[in-house]
């Protein structure tokens, strides 16, 4: 028996009807997603290798907790099998961005940002529910990761000493993971465009494997950065970004009015967002090194490993000159270092397809 037809059986024991019919939607190597037929209607199964994994804890805690995300149908942990409401084919935001339709796609991430946000802001309530589902596993701290990749990045790339004013603004950026139900929300966390699927009733979000309690900043610079994890990053037109972090900023506000209250709240954008770029620094820094030449998936126009940490050291230095000035300098001395070792090879990286004819 194949490993597809084994899930089908197990997912119709879980489920309690016949699943069949089974169409292999790809995503990544960590798990087996499939769209499958029941006598009244399709849904998806996802299939991890087992149900102690993190991944698959994660995305049972989040569809629990979360509105605007697929409705769980079955769970069989033993096997670490979900089955899930099926949301159709509708494109993703990813598609709309490398799309041809600039209207589309402008319009399409402003639903998108307005959708997570709406999300994000409506999840406090859900904070205890998740985290019962979650069980005992631990918060992700992302400024963990981030202090890797800044120590990569001063003894691996640049060759400099530690520094006292970036052990401090590291400090300052591990303060937002202090839990605090001001600023909490659950977020699917990987909220990258390729993981949001259009329907006829909005944006509805995908793959909670990451799901977890975090600072509702970390979600923000996803749109000022923007998508602040993901491969789908390309140069965004003037204005965009700004738009997408000024739409989020105001639903999030009907939700959470003390949290987005100025000047804290683009000061916690900032500081997450440096969290992120120097997280990524560490998850990627290797692939650029051997100079790896697609981030997303196979068939998919994506940024190389070093356009993308390029791209993302330049705009860190610019942005952060205010709120976090030794890491935007130690950002500005990685591109710098970028364009002298890697030269053509972590070039610009062009704009979204939708909108090229900007330039």
């Amino acid at each position: 028996m194949t490993a597809v037809d084994a899930t089908c059986v197990l997912a119709s024991a879980a489920l309690g009807v016949r699943v069949s019919d089974p169409q292999t939607l790809g995503g990544s190597d960590r798990s087996l997603v499939l769209r499958c037929a029941t006598p009244t209607g399709a849904v998806v199964v996802k299939k991890y290798p087992d149900g102690s994994s993190s991944a698959f804890a994660r995305e049972v805690a989040g569809l629990t907790a979360l509105q605007r995300t697929p409705d769980l149908l079955a769970v069989d942990r033993a096997h670490g099998l979900i089955v899930m409401s099926d949301l159709g084919t509708g494109p993703t935001l990813a598609d709309l961005l490398l799309g041809d339709d600039r209207a589309a796609a402008w319009s399409g991430a402003l639903a998108w940002v307005e959708g997570l946000a709406d999300t994000l802001g409506r999840s406090p309530a859900a904070i205890p529910a998740f985290e019962d589902a979650l069980g005992d596993l631990s918060a992700d701290e992302p400024s963990a990761a981030a202090r890797t990749g800044a120590r990569m990045l001063l003894d691996d790339v640049l060759g400099l000493p530690a520094d006292p004013g970036l052990d401090a603004e590291l400090d300052l950026i591990g303060t937002l993971d202090h839990r605090d139900p001001a600023s909490d929300v659950v977020s699917p966390t990987d909220t990258c465009p390729d993981n949001a699927v259009r329907t006829a009733g909005g944006w509805r979000f995908l793959d909670l494997e990451g799901a977890t309690v975090h600072h509702a900043a970390y979600d923000a610079a996803y749109a000022a950065m923007p998508f602040s994890t993901c491969w789908c990053v390309f140069d965004p037109p003037p204005g965009f970004t700004d738009e997408l972090l000024d739409r989020f900023t105001t639903t999030l506000g009907t939700h959470l009015p003390d949290l987005v209250r100025e000047p804290g709240w683009a000061r916690s954008v900032d500081v997450a967002s440096a969290s992120w770029i120097l997280a990524m620094t560490g998850w990627l820094l290797l692939g650029a090194d051997e100079d790896r030449q697609r981030t997303g998936p196979v068939g998919v126009s994506s940024p190389t490993y070093r356009q993308l940490l390029t791209t993302r050291w330049r705009w860190g230095a610019v942005r952060l000159r205010s709120t976090l000035p030794v890491v935007a300098g130690l950002l500005g001395s990685a591109a710098a270092w970028a364009d002298d070792e890697w030269g053509t090879s972590a070039a610009p990286v062009g704009p979204y397809r939708a909108f090229a004819q900007d330039e």
